[in-house]
């Protein structure tokens, strides 16, 4: 009798961790990781453009940063959700004052090094357009959005969605080239295409030679 009881043992052990094997391969074909390639009007890659995804869940919840380094705002483009705490990090060996006027937030980061300045809430969706009062030519964005899931292209115009549940969503796009407009839509797509590439309608913009330093922004370097 014992034997039999150890023998209808196993087969029960066999049985859920088949069942969990199962579970686990039906996770995986229910959700994909789409990569994307997005391009402008002429077919050439398209860098910092951001693809937004309604109606699937939320990725989980991250913690986000607005890094300087080397002058520039790292990344040139960030999108977080609303509410999100966003911490401006200066790794940079100058001192920044980090500044924007935009209608979706308005605030000052006075100068600063290291990890002194405190985070930011972002709490209304909209484009934050970010500027250093010392250095004029440092120029960073960042998109609050409600939509659940986002990414933002790399300089070969290619966008990575983990976990994207399989199906076809809603999904809009917004690039910094038009940050005084509200995200576009591209109606329901479904992302998980093999090789999928979405042209979208953009121009190249030849980017413009920097402009030397004013004498008051001399003077803020060299007390630096």
């Amino acid at each position: 009798m014992r034997k039999v009881r150890d023998v209808g043992r196993i087969s029960r052990f066999w049985l859920r961790f088949g069942l969990l094997l199962l579970a686990q391969a039906l996770l995986l074909e229910s959700s994909l990781a789409a990569q994307i390639r997005l391009t402008d009007e002429t077919g050439a890659p398209l860098a910092n453009a951001v693809l937004l995804i309604d109606g699937v869940p939320p990725a989980p919840n991250d913690s986000y940063v607005m890094d300087q380094v080397d002058r520039q705002f790292r990344p040139h483009v960030l999108v977080v959700p609303v509410g999100a705490r966003v911490d401006f990090p200066n790794s940079d060996d100058v001192r920044h004052h980090v500044y924007s006027f935009s209608e979706a937030k308005s605030f000052e980061l006075r100068l600063f090094n290291g990890m002194d300045a405190p985070p930011v809430t972002f709490d209304q969706a909209g484009a934050v357009v970010l500027g250093c009062n010392i250095h004029d030519a440092m120029v960073g964005y960042i998109l609050v959005t409600g939509s659940p899931r986002f990414a933002v292209s790399d300089a070969s115009g290619r966008v990575s969605l983990p976990d994207l549940p399989a199906g076809t969503w809603p999904v809009s796009w917004w690039h910094p080239s038009r940050f005084q407009q509200a995200p576009a839509s591209l109606g329901e797509l479904d992302l998980g295409q093999d090789g999928l590439v979405v042209s979208l309608p953009l121009t190249p913009v030849p980017e413009e030679p920097a402009q030397p330093l004013s004498p008051l922004q001399q003077r803020f370097k060299s007390a630096q």
